[in-house]
This record gives structure tokens, C-alpha cells and sequence, in this order.
């Protein structure tokens, strides 16, 4: 799309046009971006590793299905009850 370099709040504003969610392993992202005033949502994953994620896609749905634009969803990894 060509938006290499682009910064978090740009790139936010360019992406509301074209996409509903932006989906991130960035913790801090909630706290360094306000979404209430644009028409995007974020969802947080735990970690980029693709195992995990996987076993994490029927909360990963859940987000998807019940987030609104300008809002956040963390997905948590499950307790080991370790």
C-alpha cells in the first residue's frame, strides 16, 4: 500500500478508509493512540508466535464479532494454573 515509514497515528488515520480492525502484538499501542475519534478498532495479541495464535482463534473471533470501532480487545494467554 505503500505506507512503509508511516507512523502510528497517519497510518491509523489512512487505514480507517480501508480497514475496520488493526490487529497488533504491541502492548503499549492502547496507550499511545486515542481510536475514540476514528473509525478503527485494535485487537492485542499476546505474541506473534503462530502456534499459540492459533490455539488463541476462537477469542480471536469473539473480538472480531463483538468490537466496535475506536475499541480496544486484549487477548490473554490462558493460565497454565501453574
Amino acid at each position: 500500500m505503500g505506507w512503509r515509514g508511516i507512523k502510528n497515528g497517519k497510518l491509523l488515520d489512512l487505514m480507517a478508509g480501508t480497514f475496520t480492525t488493526l490487529v497488533t502484538t504491541d502492548k503499549n499501542f492502547r496507550f499511545q493512540q486515542n481510536l475514540e475519534q476514528r473509525q478503527i478498532s485494535l485487537v492485542i495479541l499476546p505474541t506473534n508466535r503462530i502456534p499459540l495464535i492459533l490455539q488463541l482463534v476462537p477469542q480471536i473471533e469473539a473480538a472480531f464479532a463483538e468490537i466496535r470501532p475506536g475499541e480496544f480487545r486484549e487477548i490473554l494467554l490462558p493460565s497454565t494454573g501453574g
